[in-house]
Parts: structure tokens; sequence; C-alpha cells
């Protein structure tokens, strides 16, 4: 288990210049995009056959969600959801990569080691002959960060309204969630929080970024992860019929307590103060 730094509310946003410069800022973001953009088709490249490399195919995901959050405050639907699709193709590959690398770590018994092995190989099978992964580098060598491009006037305007927005998601996401939260309200509420993680990651290449709502999305996403791997996990074992079902159902348990619990401690973030951007 991983030591968190306690979730508490986010912080009060950090005063921005009176006047940035925007179209620098977009130059700005514009290059951490195209990064981006370049490493996740090395990495799409790099899968070309089973087996594929667990971390290949974690980093080809990453920067696909990046991609995807980029396509989203530049409000293009159309590419952002091209983008979640490509990501939810590789997520069964990835959830049976990290499944396994834990039950190792765990010590599980060879018999539940193979079958999860086993599970893994047939889930690479899928990907690589449903060609997915070939659709996936056809759409990333059809992209370019150029095409993606808005007015500066408008890439001001989002970024001058990014801190209000997120900060009105998440209390809007809160505010929606049951006292004893469900599996698919947390579920939602990680995905949500992963997105707004990675806009604020883009706003830090501008005038407008605050490290610090950055570092508290990243430490409440990795909280929610931790307890939807959990529960991924023990979903996992019960299918497979594994021995060490039992267990995983009682850490689950102890995972979905802790998330629960940070995101009660959680009151609506503080909006910016007027005249503040």
């Amino acid at each position: 288990m991983r030591d968190e730094e306690p979730i508490e509310s986010l912080p009060s946003p950090l005063p921005t210049p009176a006047v940035p410069d925007a179209a620098a800022g977009m130059a700005a973001m514009e290059k951490r995009a195209a990064e981006y953009h370049a490493r996740a088709k090395v990495f799409a490249r790099a899968l070309q056959k089973p087996p594929f490399h667990a971390e290949t195919v974690h980093r080809l995901r990453t920067h696909l969600r990046r991609l995807q959050a980029y396509a989203e405050f530049l409000q293009r639907p159309v590419v952002a959801t091209r983008l979640a699709q490509s990501v939810t193709w590789l997520s069964r590959l990835r959830t049976l990569d990290v499944f396994y690398q834990y039950l190792r770590r765990r010590k599980a018994s060879a018999k539940d080691l193979h079958q999860v092995t086993w599970a893994l190989k047939e889930e690479a099978m899928v990907v690589a002959y449903a060609g997915r992964l070939e659709t996936i580098r056809s759409m990333l060598a059809k992209m370019t960060i150029t095409r993606l491009r808005r007015p500066v006037a408008f890439v001001e305007n989002r970024l001058s309204a990014l801190r209000g927005e997120t900060s009105e998601q998440l209390a809007t996401a809160l505010r929606d969630l049951s006292h004893e939260a469900t599996r698919k309200e947390l579920h939602r509420l990680r995905l949500l929080v992963k997105s707004l993680r990675y806009q604020e990651e883009i706003a830090l290449e501008t005038a407008w970024g605050d490290p610090r709502r950055m570092a508290a999305f990243k430490r409440l996403q990795r909280t929610l992860g931790d307890y939807c791997d959990r529960d991924q996990f023990r979903r996992l074992a019960k299918k497979m019929n594994l021995a060490c079902r039992g267990e995983l159902k009682k850490e689950y348990r102890q995972y979905r307590d802790r998330a629960r619990a940070a995101v009660r401690k959680l009151g609506p973030p503080e909006e910016p103060a007027s005249g503040q951007r």
C-alpha cells in the first residue's frame, strides 16, 4: 500500500498575471501535445504482435489519454471520442497485466498465476487480431496537432474558464455521490478526476497553470485508482475462481472504505476570487 498525503479540498487557485501571453501559452501547449502525439505513435508502432510489453501498453494508453484531454480542452469532441475508444480497447489488456504483476508480488499460487497468464495471452490475441492496434496507428498517423488548433482568443477564454469549470465539475460530481458511494459512482468519479488532472497538466504550460491543484487531482486520482484496481482484481478473481479470491475481496473492502473516506473529506472546491483568471 502507498503512503498517501491527506486529501482535502482543492487549494485555492494561484493568482495569474493580469495579462498573460496567450499566444506563448498556446505555443507551449501545442509543443507538449506534439510530444504526446509523437510518443504515442512510437509506442503504438512498438506493439506489433503478442506478447506485448506491459509498460509499452501502459505508456500508449497514458499518452492517448493526454491527447484526449487536449482535444477535450480544445472542444474537439470527435477526436476526443476516438481517442477515448482507443484507450478502452486496451483497458482489459492493461488490467490483466497489472493483475498478473500484483499476484506475483503477493506470491499467489502457481495455479492462479497460470490462469491469469492464459487470460492475458487470450486478450493480447484479441487486441492483435481484431485490428485494434492497426486502427490506433492509423488514427494517430492521420491526426495532426495543427489541425486541432484554435484561435488565440479561443484558447485564452478556455484557459480563463478552466479553473472555474474544473471546480464546478468536481463539486457537481461530489454532490451527486451517495453517502456510501457505489462502485459505479467511484469509477465515474475516477474517470472525471483523471480528465481534470490531465487538463490541469496542459495548463501548467501556461501562466494560468497551478501545480498545487494538479498535485491535488493526482493524489485523488491515485486513491481512486487503487480502489478501482482492487475492484477489478476482486471481480477477475471471482470470475476465474482463483484460490486468492477471498483475500482479494477483503482487501477490496479496505480500499473501498479508504476511497469513500477520501471523497467525503472533499468539500466543494473554492471558486476563483473575483478578478482572478
